[in-house]
């Protein structure tokens, strides 16, 4: 399951030029799912399609209903001054704190996208059940496999620094069904790492490179891919 974050009135970060989160992550990740879907034994599902608003629980909820192996949002990284931030970097879930303040700060600010679409608050019952749940921790173990596998070949790309692979509250990541990573692209408000995100070449390249990632993620994690085979014909 593929993740555009923003979408609709949420708008996420601006960058130089007018360029907004909402529209490059979707255009990233529609480049993945198409790069997933080359891979055999893999099919690629986009959570947000087009330019609309989606609660972020009901994001992961979504990907449950689909009975999804693994969740990726794709983001765009703002620092608060213009061009003071760059480089790329991956989070996994964090249940008791984040690796430090700008994390923190970075997921608070990632999850009051529910506050620009209206919606409420999420009560901490769900939370409470999380903190209970065994296979949370399984799956939070497997997203740092995620994660790190992703940044990895991320690496590739020697024109982003890598920031490394982090963990914060991100309410998006909350399910306990898959892993779940975040990945924070490049800085959109960076104008030189600005003009990249507005590239399709470096859209498609930073498909490839995630896709890569999962493919090595389910190689370390000893899952066997296999094409679907269609089923025989009849002949009736």
């Amino acid at each position: 399951a593929v993740d555009a974050g923003h979408g609709g009135e949420d708008s996420g970060a601006h960058g130089t030029g007018g360029i907004l989160e909402k529209s490059v992550t979707l255009a990233i990740s529609r480049t993945l799912v198409e790069e997933l879907n080359r891979i055999p034994g893999v099919q690629g599902v986009l959570i947000r399609r087009d330019d609309y608003f989606i609660p972020l629980h009901e994001r992961y909820h979504i990907a449950e209903r689909m009975k999804a192996d693994l969740f990726v949002s794709i983001h765009c990284n703002s620092s608060r001054h213009r061009g003071s931030g760059n480089g790329t970097e991956v989070y996994f879930l964090s249940l008791t704190g984040a690796s430090d303040q700008a994390d923190a700060d970075l997921a608070d600010t990632e999850n009051a996208a529910d506050l620009v679409g209206g919606v409420p608050p999420q009560a901490d019952d769900a939370l409470v059940n999380i903190l209970y749940d065994i296979k949370q921790s399984a799956a939070m173990e497997k997203s740092q496999l995620l994660a790190e596998s992703l940044l990895d070949h991320l690496a590739q790309d020697r024109r982003l620094e890598l920031r490394g692979v982090k963990q914060a509250g991100f309410a998006v990541l909350k399910s306990g069904d898959f892993p779940s990573v975040l990945i924070e692209t490049a800085f959109i408000n960076n104008p030189v790492e600005a003009r990249l995100l507005r590239s399709a070449d470096f859209q498609r390249e930073l498909g490839r490179q995630i896709a890569a990632g999962v493919s090595a993620y389910f190689e370390r994690s000893g899952v066997e891919l296999s094409p679907v085979v269609p089923a025989a014909s009849s002949g009736h």
